[in-house]
């Protein structure tokens, strides 16, 4: 995908999810963090041994991330593409709430099932691994 569509589009019908990336982004720089860049994305790494989440353009992982866990992030920015104002409700939401469910699962000792079980996940895989 061109750069300029991406951004033109996360920037109009994706706006909502953006400017809550940027707001994170932007004390994240101010605390020192420095941002980097993959494929079309800006992200910044935070932290250690979490995972990561995805606010259209910007996106945040644990410090030294695999290539695989930005894929995932990144996929998720054309989630966003092409969900716009409905990515927070249909995404990122029940993301979150199941990334903590499974958090509470595995301290408990239950057996997960695969990350990408979850339709949203796995549809971020499968783009990022397209657009990568």
């Amino acid at each position: 995908m061109n750069i300029y569509l991406y951004w033109f589009i996360q920037l109009t019908w994706g706006v909502l999810i953006n400017i809550i990336g940027l707001c994170i982004a932007a004390i994240l720089f101010c605390a020192g963090l420095k941002p980097y860049r993959f494929n079309h994305a800006i992200y910044f790494e935070v932290g250690e041994k979490w995972g990561g989440v995805n606010f259209g353009v910007f996106f945040f992982v644990q410090k030294h991330a695999p290539d695989r866990l930005k894929s995932h992030e990144y996929g998720h920015s054309f989630q966003n593409l092409l969900l716009g104002p409905v990515m927070i409700v249909a995404v990122t939401i029940p993301s979150a709430v199941r990334y903590h469910f499974r958090k509470y699962q595995h301290k408990k000792g239950y057996s997960l099932k695969p990350y990408d079980d979850f339709w949203c996940e796995s549809w971020a895989t499968k783009l990022g691994r397209k657009y990568t």
